[in-house]
């Protein structure tokens, strides 16, 4: 299937500094920016805004029961968005979608160089259910998820669950992420238990789950430069209590007096 039409598929972000945030425009994806025409593993798409050029490469995964992550195909389809085929599974509704039917599927974001708060994610259609797992990449070298377990990822691949979510809907997005984590690669995954060891109510199910990403967006963390401190002038001095601060040339004056008065005396015993 090709990308007919990329324009549900919208990433929004804004520029933050360190000690504070500034919206710097919307960034939308689409065909016209997104490099990728057939059903494959992954896409790259690039934009800018103000100036600033952004990348975002989307790739799919899946792994089957206690099975690593493997590469699978990642398909749009016009208006509801991105969808995933494990390799052993059937392209035709509701297997075409995200799920965890048979295997966990996945979205792997990767922003490259930038940091990315991700805190906003849509679907455009969803069947059954739709919970979500969502985790962050922290360690200091690239992710390779192919060496890695759903069971695993986080004890020992440097990743860190952010949060499960429950019960996803179409008509609005999901807002997440408040403490604004960021991360250069990023796991948008249908929902497994196994990521986090984390007991949930009734509201998740493993192996229910069916949807397609139609967009997400967050915050791009950058760094707030140093400010130049300001000199501190030097404090006047204060004269101490008591004292009185001699007048200019005081001494001066008194050292004339004294020469004159012992002149006077010298005149008067020569007489």
């Amino acid at each position: 299937m090709k990308f007919n039409d990329f324009r549900v598929l919208a990433f929004t972000f804004a520029v933050a500094a360190t000690s504070g945030l500034a919206q710097a425009g919307q960034i939308s994806f689409n065909d016209s920016n997104c490099q990728g025409t057939t059903v494959s593993s992954a896409i790259t798409c690039s934009a800018s805004s103000a100036g600033v050029n952004y990348g975002a490469t989307v790739s799919a995964w899946s792994a089957a029961g206690t099975g690593k992550f493997g590469n699978a195909s990642m398909v749009y389809y016009d208006n509801s968005g991105l969808g995933i085929s494990s390799p052993w599974e059937s392209t035709t509704s509701p297997e075409h979608a995200i799920d965890n039917n048979g295997a966990t599927e996945a979205l792997l974001i990767s922003f490259g160089t930038n940091n990315v708060a991700l805190n906003q994610l849509s679907l455009g259609w969803a069947y059954n259910d739709a919970d979500v797992s969502i985790l962050r990449y922290t360690g200091t070298q690239a992710p390779v998820l192919g060496n890695s377990t759903v069971a695993n990822l986080t004890d020992t691949a440097g990743w860190e669950w952010v949060g499960d979510y429950a019960n996803l809907s179409t008509s609005s997005a999901l807002s997440f992420n408040s403490g604004d984590k960021a991360a250069s690669w990023w796991l948008v995954s249908a929902y497994n238990s196994a990521y986090s060891g984390v007991a949930h109510s009734s509201y998740f199910g493993d192996g229910n789950d069916y949807f397609k990403v139609s967009g997400f967006g967050g915050n791009v963390i950058v760094q707030a430069p140093t400010p130049t401190p300001t000199p501190t002038p030097a404090p006047t001095p204060t004269p101490t209590p008591g004292t009185k601060v001699p007048e200019p040339g005081t001494f001066a004056l008194f050292g004339i007096a004294l020469l004159g008065c012992v002149a006077a005396r010298r005149k008067s015993k020569a007489k």
